[in-house]
């Protein structure tokens, strides 16, 4: 017989199915199929490796040396494809394993506290996060969830909005204005102590300065400041504005609880900053797994529009817009 097609694994199945049981009949009985269908994917997987495989009589079957061979390598690989498709399907019922996320650093304390809670209703779950600044790749660096500032469209990842657009505000502390008085117009920013987010706003240049795009209805102005403290992490910012190191530029949403307390005081409540929003990014629902699904759920629900949560999360700010590569390539920040 001379080989015409490649093996086909459901003959292949048969085969060992055939082996195991001792017989095409019991072999029948438990596929469920007739004696005859047996016989013909066994012949059939005969004629694509062009050579025989069992011998039978009335009476007894036995394999050929080829046979033999054969059967050693289809068994492990028919067990080695049940306990995949075990493992997969079980994967689908009960989270467990690893699951990658990315997202901005300047949403590191939202995260966390999200992330942390997560974890305790899920021991099975692993999770791997990362913070960061440079340009990613979603699906060639293998992240399974992301979180951006801005909406993706990608037919590999699902984009579902978890916060609406808000706009950043200038702020300063009761002591600093004591201080250094309070500014009417936006020129008088360039006189004033300024604290920058490079990674909130605009890129810190080489001579030291930020510019800050503020609008107030239809005007829009670019400021350019020479700020006395640039720090990339958001917590960090806010707290030297507490401290009445200088004004800065934040989400006004974030900042509710400490206006309320008087802690911060609105600076040129006029104008305002650039809107961004809060997005979720995961792949698409055919590759989710349980431990990927139930993030996603989670994340939907803890991290979405909530009034009770607005003034309490002081420490997000949008980040900057995603790149496109092989998948949706953002840029952490």
């Amino acid at each position: 017989m001379v080989a015409k097609v490649d093996p086909d694994l459901n003959d292949v199945a048969l085969l060992v199915s055939v082996v195991q049981t001792g017989s095409f009949s019991a072999a029948a009985r438990e596929r469920r199929v007739p004696v005859s269908t047996v016989s013909r994917h066994i012949a059939r997987l005969e004629n694509a490796l062009g050579t025989r495989l069992l011998e039978r009589t009335t009476r007894s079957l036995r394999l050929t040396d080829a046979g033999r061979n054969y059967f050693a390598h289809a068994e492990r690989g028919v067990d080695d494809i049940a306990q995949g498709t075990s493992h997969v399907r079980e994967l689908q019922k009960e989270p467990r394993g690893r699951v990658r996320i990315m997202a901005p650093l300047i949403y590191s304390t939202t995260v966390l506290r999200s992330v942390y809670g997560y974890l305790a209703k899920h021991p099975g779950v692993a999770i791997d996060l990362e913070f960061g600044q440079r340009p990613v790749d979603l699906l060639g660096e293998g992240f399974d969830i992301a979180i951006l500032s801005h909406k993706v469209d990608s037919t590999d990842f699902v984009a579902r909005e978890l916060r609406g657009s808000t706009h950043k505000v200038l702020f300063a502390s009761p002591s600093y204005l004591a201080a250094h008085g309070t500014p009417r117009h936006l020129d008088d920013l360039a006189r004033h102590d300024c604290i920058a987010m490079p990674v909130a706003g605009a890129a810190l240049t080489r001579d030291g300065t930020v510019t800050w795009l503020l609008t107030r209805g239809s005007e829009k102005r670019r400021v350019t400041i020479k700020p006395r403290f640039v720090v990339n992490e958001p917590s960090a910012a806010r707290n030297a504005v507490l401290a009445g190191v200088g004004i800065g530029l934040f989400p006004a949403v974030h900042s509710a609880e400490d206006v309320a307390a008087k802690r911060l005081v609105r600076v040129l409540p006029g104008y305002q900053g650039e809107t961004g929003g809060l997005y979720l990014l995961y792949r698409a629902h055919r590759s989710l797994t349980a431990a990927n699904r139930t993030c996603v759920e989670h994340f939907l629900a803890d991290l979405g529009d909530r009034g009770a949560d607005a003034a309490a999360e002081t420490k997000r700010a949008p980040a900057p817009r995603p790149r496109r590569s092989k998948g949706p390539s953002v840029h952490r920040s």
